[in-house]
């Protein structure tokens, strides 16, 4: 079981010359990924990123997102563009970071929308990434879509629709990205969810209900791992949790995380790594 866990639990600054500490803990408690969000494609270094995970052994994985004024899904043709070009430099600065996959909401503007996204936006945004995802497979970065919940996006709020845009974009490259906190908020039925997500699931998020440390919060997070393990799911587990003063504003602002959750990314990732040691099995 390979396991992964986000940069943000020890701090904001994801610079080659501050990235270190946190990959000597999450090396040091067992991670085998860390990942690093690209926000601001300009302040990101991916060549000094990569010697920094390669002298301690550990792999660089990536999350993206889209701006509102590059919506792959959006009528414009120009913004379609835009959108597409954001997502292949994303992929040129993983490739060139030593990363393997990127995850996160790639498929449209994160924000909650005023209405249903229509059929034919879901269908433009699918074509989009089609393209996309032949750059990413010749750049040897695969793309997971991350399902997040109806306030978030309007595209891709549960698996059903994440299996559903797949299809549609019908390209081996693309899989889905599953994280516990948004399955609790749109899935009728969350296990079974992960069950008919296992054949294309590339990444399993443990994130707890109010986005802080494992133990507290509303989610069994070991019986969530029981049941992905009982799925049959053997791909990255990844870990997510979120406190405001180890985020830069914008983004703390962007993901709504108002309050200090926790002070000690040491405990958060060695908690972490205990649910997932017992759900799945040491």
């Amino acid at each position: 079981m390979r396991t992964s866990i986000h940069a943000a639990v020890w701090g904001a600054d994801w610079s080659p010359r501050a990235i270190g500490p946190t990959l000597d803990a999450a090396a040091r408690i067992g991670y085998d990924y860390v990942v690093i969000p690209l926000r601001r494609f300009d302040d990101i270094d991916p060549e000094g990123l990569a010697r920094e995970f390669r002298t301690r052994g550990i792999a660089p994985l990536n999350s993206c997102g889209l701006p509102p004024d590059r919506d792959i899904g959006a009528a414009d043709a120009a913004m379609r563009r835009r959108g597409a070009a954001h997502l292949v430099q994303a992929i040129a600065l993983a490739r060139d970071m030593g990363s393997t996959q990127i995850g996160g909401v790639l498929y449209g503007p994160l924000g909650k929308a005023a209405e249903p996204v229509t059929e034919d936006a879901f269908q433009r945004a699918a074509e989009t990434l089609r393209g996309v995802a032949e750059q990413a497979r010749a750049a040897g970065v695969r793309l997971a879509l991350e399902i997040v919940n109806r306030y978030e996006t309007p595209l891709l709020y549960n698996t059903a629709r994440g299996l559903a845009i797949l299809e549609a974009i019908a390209h081996p490259q693309v899989f889905l990205h599953l994280d516990t906190f948004h399955m609790s908020i749109d899935e009728a039925r969350p296990f079974e969810a992960i069950a008919a997500a296992t054949p294309r699931l590339a990444y399993f998020e443990l994130d707890q209900s109010h986005r802080g440390p494992a133990f507290e919060g509303s989610l069994d997070l070991v019986n969530w791992c029981r049941q992905a393990a009982g799925a049959g799911y053997g791909g990255i587990v990844g870990v997510e949790a979120f406190s405001r003063q180890r985020l830069a504003p914008d983004h703390a602002n962007g993901l709504a995380i108002w309050q200090e959750r926790f002070v000690d990314g040491d405990r958060v990732a060695e908690e972490f790594m205990q649910v997932i040691r017992t759900g799945f099995g040491s």
